[in-house]
């Protein structure tokens, strides 16, 4: 069986507010629209080309959106882990509408930001590796 490279996949993930990507089941990579064939240079053949992606579903698995789900999740989850000080100033931001740049906006005021930061990249290479348990896929680190 074919294996896929999670530190592909994660990177994937961490992309995905800005770009569709898919686990090729067949082959074991991780394709991204904009890596459409070089011949879909206008917007139809890229179209045409997401729609091949999209529709043939039991080879082609989609990435579902970071920011939809696993960020929020991993906000939670930064801020649960911090001191009781810092955690009282970053979890009542995440109850309200607009959460994710305040949340950003204040981890940069409390000099977080590179703990966020990595913190983020080892919560997406977790979600990485379960999207693979989940769908039986054979990962390698």
């Amino acid at each position: 069986m074919v294996k896929i490279s999670l530190t592909d996949l994660a990177h994937a993930i961490a992309r995905s507010d800005v770009v569709q990507s898919y686990v090729d089941l067949k082959e074991g990579r991780v394709i991204a629209l904009p890596d459409a064939p070089a011949d879909a240079e206008d917007d139809a053949a890229a179209f045409d080309y997401a729609m091949q992606l999209e529709e043939d579903y039991e080879r082609y698995l989609p990435l579902a959106n970071l920011y939809d789900g696993v960020e929020p999740d991993a906000m939670r989850a930064f801020a649960e882990a911090q001191s009781a000080a810092m955690k009282a100033r970053l979890l009542p931001i995440l109850d309200a509408p607009g959460a994710a740049p305040r949340f950003r906006q204040q981890v940069r005021r409390l000099l977080l930001e590179a703990k966020w930061k990595a913190f983020l990249q080892d919560y997406v290479r977790d979600v990485a590796r379960t999207f693979c348990e989940e769908n039986e896929i054979e990962y390698e680190a």
